[in-house]
């Protein structure tokens, strides 16, 4: 699902989208929605900087993945904070966050004492540092993904 990049002058957006990709173990079966919780899997990033904002940028991008549960269930950021350079002129981006099997609970596991549903929403964060955080910002998120059972 795309979103936007905000910047405080024009043009003052820029495109950001995020993907979890199915899973299962080869060949891929089912819904591109339902992914395996024992099962690596991975977050891909890709994010543009609008002219002229790519000639005028120094320091680097924070890039952050974090997950809520749709009822009990864990909420966490997936995976390490990503420090991304900024590159001047470049206007596309993209990093991947991988995801070891079993870091989210899939569907009936226990959290808390309570079954979780293995259903999850999840985002990414961007925040532009110069060499703190400055105004440009922005998130994706994907469409809700649910987790089986191992």
């Amino acid at each position: 699902m795309a979103n936007t990049i905000e910047f405080p002058t024009g043009p003052t957006t820029g495109n950001m989208t995020l993907e979890v990709p199915d899973n299962w173990p080869a060949p891929p079966e089912g819904p591109p929605n339902i992914l395996v919780a024992s099962v690596p899997c991975k977050i891909n990033i890709n994010w543009t900087i609008p002219s002229p904002h790519n000639m005028a940028l120094g320091g680097s991008f924070q890039l952050r993945a974090y997950v809520e549960s749709i009822g009990p269930g864990p909420e966490m950021q997936l995976g390490p904070t990503l420090n991304v350079p900024v590159d001047p002129g470049r206007t596309d981006y993209d990093r991947t966050i991988n995801i070891g099997g079993g870091t989210l609970l899939g569907e009936g596991e226990i959290h808390n004492g309570v079954p979780v549903s293995g259903v999850y929403k999840i985002i990414a964060v961007l925040q532009h540092m110069n060499p703190g955080p400055t105004w440009i910002s922005g998130f994706a998120e994907d469409s809700i993904k649910m987790f089986l059972s191992p």
